[in-house]
């Protein structure tokens, strides 16, 4: 292997709330462990108790500060805080975790102290290449959002029209269609100045973005489906590699999404669960994936995917293509509408990008 190339992995949400996270992590730690850069979402806020206001009755995820190292001797090096867990309980808790994460010495991005912190780009350098990660997050509340003097998330804003169908005078009831159209005013111009930045200062930008819809949010009570890529996805992820974006990732539905090539570079619109000790995600079964990503010569040069199978909270289950041909199938015919083409090998998929 040439001594310039960088592998990086990348998980999607995950958030272990279980007594035993090196035990959580075990059955998968080989496929993290080792490389060079390894991504997720961290689908939580990370603060003991002693941080959380006295009064928080909020029931969703929190992590005790002792298990992320877990999380770092698994391999994970770099974890996205642009999401809606990170306020859960409070600014002060948010604050921790960037504190914690810091100490821990993880590459962050997403939120912080203020808004520049939040807005920063994360730098890392491998084998003398550096990547940048540029954090967005179009779900949480307006609150959730950093300001000049105050902490919190860097949100992209995203407004929600419903229109009427033609046939609704004839058949009343029938669904709107649903249109999402992103902020193209401050926020458009900051998510571009801070792309700019991070091609000017690194070899590799990539775009991290908690967005899209959970088929559990749009069928409340059903089993596990396939869930629309919302407008403002392909708007903005289109948008974020016209600035100079070299790949865009995106993540919170919870279940994989179409895999899209733009001007030749990557959008992930989702990629998954990788562990969620949510309670919610018992007695489910989803479909999982692991990304793979060759950086050689400062370019991404390959690009690649693991199925899997995520029973209840997980870890996913990974498996040689072969083994998940209904992974390999659902992620083949949701990304054929973009046109992407697949070559499955006997270890992974590969994502043709030319």
């Amino acid at each position: 292997m040439p001594v310039n190339d960088i592998n990086m992995v990348l998980v999607g949400d995950t958030f272990v709330g279980r007594p035993d996270p090196d035990g959580v992590f075990k059955p998968v730690k080989h496929l993290i462990q080792g490389a060079d850069i390894a991504f997720c979402n961290l689908e939580t806020v990370v603060a003991d108790s002693k941080h959380i206001d006295q009064y928080d009755r909020d029931h969703r995820p929190r992590m005790d500060e002792s298990s992320i190292a877990a999380y770092v001797r698994t391999g994970f090096n770099f974890m996205n805080q642009a999401n809606n867990p990170n306020t859960y309980h409070g600014l002060h808790a948010l604050v921790r975790s960037v504190e914690v994460l810091d100490a821990m010495n993880v590459a962050h991005a997403g939120a912080g102290r203020n808004l520049a912190e939040a807005r920063k780009p994360a730098i890392m350098e491998r084998n003398g290449t550096k990547v940048a990660f540029v954090c967005r997050t179009s779900v949480g509340t307006p609150e959730m959002a950093a300001t000049i003097d105050t902490p919190g998330v860097a949100r992209y804003p995203v407004h929600t029209l419903y229109e009427a169908p033609s046939r609704v005078h004839s058949n009343p009831g029938l669904l709107p269609i649903v249109h999402t159209i992103p902020d193209r005013g401050v926020h458009r111009e900051q998510l571009t100045e801070d792309i700019r930045k991070a091609r000017d200062a690194a070899d590799v930008v990539i775009v991290s973005w908690h967005w899209g819809l959970s088929p559990f949010q749009v069928y409340p009570g059903a089993g596990a489906g396939e869930v629309e890529v919302m407008e403002y996805q392909k708007e903005m992820g289109r948008y974020a590699i016209e600035c100079g974006a070299d790949m865009v990732v995106g993540h919170h539905p919870h279940e994989p999404q179409p895999i899209e090539i733009y001007k030749g570079k990557p959008i992930l619109y989702s990629l998954a669960n990788f562990v969620h000790d949510l309670e919610s995600f018992k007695h489910r079964k989803l479909m999982a994936l692991l990304v793979r990503c060759l950086i050689r010569d400062k370019k991404i040069q390959k690009l690649s995917f693991v199925p899997g199978v995520l029973n209840d909270n997980g870890p996913p289950v990974f498996t040689r293509p072969a083994e998940s041909p209904e992974v390999v199938e659902r992620i083949v015919r949701m990304s054929a509408p973009f046109g992407t083409r697949f070559e499955v090998g006997e270890e992974d998929v590969t994502v043709v990008l030319n």
